[in-house]
C-alpha cells in the first residue's frame, strides 16, 4: 500500500514537473532571442504566414510553398538582410520566430485591395417616368415618356461609369499601399513538430541549429557580446551628440500617391513620358521620369493620379 501511494507521489510530481520544464525553457528562449539581430541567408515573405519548418519531414522546408508565398506576397526580408528579433512565441507544437514585427496580416492589418464602386441608385424622377409608361395607352405621350426615361438612365449610366473608374483607381493605390505594408511588416519562421516540441529542442542552442540553414547568428553573438568601456581620458572629452538632421524639405519628400499630374508638373516640373498603356478596361496608364536636382524620380499615373513613384540619386 505504501509502495503504491509513492508510485502515485512520484508520477503526479512527474506530470507537474513535465509543463514547468517547458515553461522554464519557452522562458530562455524567450529571454535569449527577443531584441537580438540576425542575418537571413533567404527571402523572407511578407505575410504573417511567413516560412514554415516541418521538423517531422525531411527536409523540414517545402521549397515550393515557400516559393509561392515569396511570389504572391512579395519579400519583406531579403537574403543578406539584418533583421531584429521582436517576438518568440512558443505553442503546444510550434515556435514562431517573429522578425521585424512577425509579417503584415495579422489581426488589425487591413489587407484587402479592392475598393467597391458607389451604386447610383434610380431617381425618383425615372422611377416616376416608369411608372407613367406602364400607365398610359397614348402612343405619343409614351414614346415621349420613353425618350425621357433614356435619357434618365443614359445620364444613371454614365454617373455608374464614373464611380467605376474610381473605383478602379482606388483599387490600384490601395494594392500599392498594402504592398507597401507587406514590404515593412516583417515575416516569421514556423517551426512545426507532429504532437508537441521536444523538450531537447526547446533551448537557444538547438533552435540555432533547426534555423542555421536559413538564418545567420553570427551577428546575435557579436551584438549580445559585452561592449568594453571606454577609458575615462576619452569620455572627458567625448563630442557631443550630432544633432538631429532637420526634417527632408526637398520637392520629392512631398509626393504622395494620389497626387494628380498636374501637381507633381508643378512641384518638380515637366517630366518625360516613358511610356502609355490603355487596360481592357479603358484605364490609361503613363509613366513619366522626373529629373529634379539631383535625384531622378519615375512615378506611374493611372488616370492622372499617382499610384506609384521611385526615388534613386544620379
Amino acid at each position: 500500500m505504501l509502495r503504491a501511494t509513492i508510485g502515485l507521489a512520484v508520477a503526479a510530481l512527474l506530470l507537474v514537473a513535465s509543463p514547468l520544464h517547458a515553461q522554464s525553457g519557452a522562458d530562455s528562449v524567450k529571454t535569449y532571442f527577443t531584441g537580438k539581430q540576425v542575418v537571413l541567408k533567404i527571402d523572407m515573405p511578407g505575410t504573417q504566414k511567413g516560412v514554415d519548418l516541418k521538423f517531422n519531414q525531411s527536409p523540414p522546408m517545402n521549397w515550393k510553398d515557400y516559393s509561392s508565398r515569396v511570389k504572391d506576397f512579395g519579400a519583406a526580408i531579403r537574403k543578406g538582410d539584418t533583421a531584429r528579433v521582436t517576438s518568440i512565441v512558443v505553442k503546444g507544437d510550434m515556435i514562431e520566430f517573429q522578425l521585424d514585427g512577425g509579417g503584415f496580416g495579422t489581426f488589425g492589418d487591413d489587407t484587402q485591395t479592392t475598393v467597391a464602386p458607389k451604386q447610383v441608385e434610380k431617381s425618383d424622377y425615372e422611377k416616376q417616368l416608369e411608372q407613367q409608361i406602364s400607365q398610359t395607352d397614348d402612343s405619343d405621350k409614351k414614346a415621349q415618356l420613353q425618350r425621357d426615361l433614356d435619357r434618365e438612365q443614359a445620364k444613371r449610366k454614365r454617373e455608374q461609369q464614373a464611380n467605376d473608374r474610381a473605383a478602379q483607381v482606388a483599387s490600384q493605390l490601395k494594392a500599392e499601399q498594402v504592398a507597401e505594408k507587406r514590404a515593412q511588416g516583417g515575416s516569421r519562421f514556423n517551426l512545426r513538430w507532429k504532437g508537441s516540441i521536444p523538450q531537447d529542442q526547446l533551448n537557444p542552442d538547438a533552435i540555432m541549429k533547426l534555423l542555421a540553414d536559413y538564418v545567420d547568428f553570427g551577428s546575435l553573438h557579436q551584438a549580445s557580446a559585452p561592449v568594453a568601456a571606454a577609458p575615462a581620458a576619452n569620455a572627458a572629452v567625448a563630442p557631443a551628440a550630432a544633432p538631429a538632421p532637420a526634417p527632408d524639405s526637398s520637392p520629392t519628400a512631398q509626393l504622395k500617391r494620389g497626387m494628380t499630374l498636374q501637381d507633381v508638373t508643378a512641384l518638380l516640373g515637366q517630366g518625360r513620358q516613358l511610356s502609355e498603356s490603355t487596360s481592357s478596361d479603358n484605364l490609361k496608364t503613363q509613366v513619366f521620369e522626373y529629373l529634379p536636382g539631383d535625384r531622378r524620380v519615375e512615378i506611374t499615373y493611372v488616370d492622372g493620379l499617382v499610384v506609384r513613384f521611385s526615388i534613386t540619386s544620379r
